[in-house]
């Protein structure tokens, strides 16, 4: 060893004699104690060079599970679980830790406890489809559509797509995918049993894509429709729970306009379009018969006639 680290322990070391002499007596004990361990780190470092990788079983991980095993029960500071790991970045090690591996560890103010030795299995099952989707390249709402292909027909929150997407503004993305590309993303307005903040995609068959134009309706207009026809189709009278038990899982509900179809909807004036009297809850299927029919009545009146 360097003869200077030596030294510089030694005078660290009869610098934390002192202040064990005096602890309770020093307003500035943190302070000093502070000055002290800066010391002893610098000693180090020049005497025994930059601090080497951690062998396996003795990262920064491993040391904070450990130490919070040791203290199971008992809320312990992050400057206290800093200084046995040099982990930082708490709130993504902690989502880590609670998301990968199901260990039920909370936070509070800077504060976290460790509630249970063993993970909970199912919670990290539950989120290896999220971590692995979150690893992939591309564009945020690139992940945000496969997690929802992943679950489709299931529901998928706010936290989730965040979380894969790696941009703030996921739910903006995800009702992007809906009303731009035609994904048939179903929300709160759609299913009244779905929270604000759930999604669910309704189906991934290219032939289930939603009619773009339903963009053209307000949520809020739609919830009212929806909520005036309970939330079923006045054609075939089915809503999701008759249509779940009769085998279809890719049922979701349209608006459709009763005097307007298709691009005929872009030459409305809004109070056109936007009259609910000619406005009627439909199911994707029917709304398409629908719309089929219109256009077939559209194509003979414009016939010339003979």
């Amino acid at each position: 060893m360097p003869e200077v680290t030596a030294e510089s322990l030694r005078s660290a070391a009869e610098q934390l004699l002192e202040l064990a002499d005096d602890v309770e007596e020093s307003i500035g004990a943190r302070e000093d104690l502070d000055a002290v361990i800066a010391d002893l780190r610098i000693a180090a470092v020049r005497g025994f060079g930059p601090k080497p990788r951690a062998r396996r079983g003795e990262s920064g991980k491993d040391k904070v599970l450990a130490h919070l095993m040791a203290h199971i029960g008992e809320w312990v500071h992050r400057e206290e679980l800093a200084a046995i790991s040099g982990i930082e970045e708490w709130a993504r090690r902690k989502r880590e830790w609670s998301r990968e591996e199901g260990y039920d560890i909370e936070e509070r103010g800077g504060f976290y406890r460790l509630n249970n030795f063993d993970p909970d299995e199912s919670v990290a099952r539950a989120w290896r489809i999220p971590n692995e989707i979150r690893r992939r390249s591309g564009s945020g709402e690139s992940r945000i559509l496969a997690l929802l292909q992943a679950y489709e027909g299931k529901v998928v929150d706010n936290e989730k797509l965040r979380y894969v997407a790696h941009i703030p503004s996921a739910p903006r993305r995800t009702r992007e995918l809906r009303d731009e590309d035609g994904w048939p993303i179903e929300t709160h307005v759609d299913d009244p049993k779905l929270k604000p903040g759930q999604y669910r995609l309704a189906s991934s068959d290219p032939s289930d894509r939603r009619d773009i134009r339903q963009r053209l309706y307000p949520e809020g207009l739609r919830e009212r429709i929806f909520q005036r026809d309970e939330y079923t189709c006045q054609m075939c009278g089915r809503n999701r729970e008759r249509a779940e038990q009769a085998g279809d899982s890719r049922f979701y509900l349209e608006i459709h306009h009763l005097n307007a179809v298709a691009d005929q909807l872009d030459g409305l004036s809004a109070d056109e379009l936007n009259d609910e009297s000619n406005l009627v809850t439909y199911c994707h299927r029917d709304h398409l018969q629908e719309t089929r029919r219109l256009h077939e009545r559209l194509r003979e009146q414009r016939r010339p006639r003979s």
